[in-house]
């Protein structure tokens, strides 16, 4: 029994012992890999940080080189509206019923058209008792005529008085303006009867036809809107500033309906609306390319001289400062440079207050300089101190800048 457990424990023993040296062995393998591979990792860190920093890639950044300005001209925007140069309401001058209108709304017409008549029916019979009054007055004064001629004949015989013949005097004289009356009245009645009937004053479109035929309306009520579309103009409405350097004769942009049309400046109106205290002025069409219609809206577009120095940029050369401000890059020559691939140029910050914005450039002052190299493409991938080399472009390219040489 006794020898049975000794055995146990001797057998326990040994298998500690052997773990025990398994361990041993699998601790020496890590320490010598150890001690291999720190100088190896510590040599490769040694040659990194010995690499000349020089020899990092240098981005190259397209510049243009600033000119500054002594002005720039500023496009402002007005409002006007399409006018007709003539548009009439048409009516008759005389009350009557309505007996024909021969057009229809929109329809053309040409100038001396007939457009609407009356009926003349009332007209018609007063006229015809108007000359039957004329045949009674000169037949009248026909005989007024012969009884002074005997009457006169009789006074030289001294068969008649003074008397006499002064009543034969007069009495032609009433028989005279007798006549002359009832021609008066035979002509009213006649233009009445021209009046009756509605001519168009002028070529243009009917607009509006308010009234049919059977209609009984009043002197000067109007049955038709007849509008010359054949010449438009637009009015416009101008600030002092700017309509003080308008000229009769001068052209300006436009556009009507999303297409472009330009003006000539036809008239300049003396006064001012009392409304908007604008200066109002008249343009026409140069061409009659564009349909215009009478108040359709027309935006015009005007260029003012404002006396500010500064400098013209794209709009791609802007970044966004503190505060809501924007400011630019310009790159400064480094004085020295480096060995065999140097960066020549140094990136600075410069404030910018803009002043006008036009298509995809804009107007600025600042801390800017004549000559200076503007960084025009790329500012997210640079910062300021950053050393660059340029690629300076032709001015006129400032809207197509090249992208950054990576």
């Amino acid at each position: 029994m006794t020898t049975h457990i000794e055995t146990k424990t001797t057998r326990t023993r040994k298998g500690k012992a052997r773990q025990y040296r398994i361990y041993l062995i699998i601790a020496a393998i890590l320490v010598g890999s150890a001690i291999f591979l720190v100088p190896q990792l510590s040599g490769k860190d040694d040659a990194t940080d010995a690499a000349p920093a020089d020899q990092l890639r240098v981005l190259t950044v397209p510049t243009i080189t600033l000119e500054e300005d002594a002005y720039y001209l500023r496009k402002r925007y007005y409002l006007g509206q399409v006018e007709t140069q003539r548009s009439s309401q048409l009516g008759f001058e005389v009350p009557g019923m309505i007996k024909t209108i021969r057009v229809r709304e929109g329809e053309y017409v040409a100038a001396g058209s007939l457009l609407a008549e009356l009926d003349t029916q009332r007209l018609n019979a007063a006229k015809q008792e108007a000359e039957a009054q004329l045949i009674e007055a000169l037949a009248a004064n026909q005989l007024a005529e012969a009884t002074l001629k005997r009457t006169q004949h009789a006074h030289k015989l001294k068969a008649v008085s003074i008397q006499k013949l002064d009543e034969a005097v007069s009495n032609l004289e009433r028989q005279k303006a007798w006549v002359a009356r009832v021609k008066a009245q035979v002509n009213r009645i006649n233009v009445d009867l021209a009046k009756s009937k509605v001519y168009a004053p002028y070529s243009g479109t009917i607009a509006v036809r308010r009234s049919d035929e059977g209609t009984v309306i009043g002197a000067g009520q109007t049955v038709l809107e007849l509008v010359e579309t054949a010449k438009t103009e637009i009015r416009i409405g101008f600030d002092r500033s700017v309509s003080a350097d308008l000229v009769k004769g001068s052209r300006v942009q436009a556009v009507v309906r999303n297409t472009p049309l330009t003006l000539r400046i036809d008239r300049i109106l003396p006064g001012r609306e009392r409304t908007t205290r604008v200066v109002e002025v008249i343009a026409a069409p140069v061409s009659p390319a564009v349909e215009l219609r009478e108040d359709d809206l027309v935006e015009v577009s005007v260029r003012q001289q404002i006396d500010t120095p500064g400098y013209w940029m794209p709009v791609s050369a802007l970044t966004e400062n503190a505060r809501g401000l924007w400011s630019c890059l310009v790159a400064i020559p480094l004085e020295t440079t480096g060995s065999t691939a140097p960066a020549t140029h140094r990136l600075v910050r410069r404030d910018l207050k803009v002043l006008a914005l036009e298509e995809e450039r804009i107007f600025v002052s600042g801390q800017l300089n004549d000559g200076e190299q503007l960084v025009v493409n790329g500012i997210h991938r640079v910062v300021p101190n950053q050393r660059v080399n340029i690629q300076t472009l032709a001015t006129d390219q400032n809207r197509g800048a090249a992208p950054l040489d990576t």
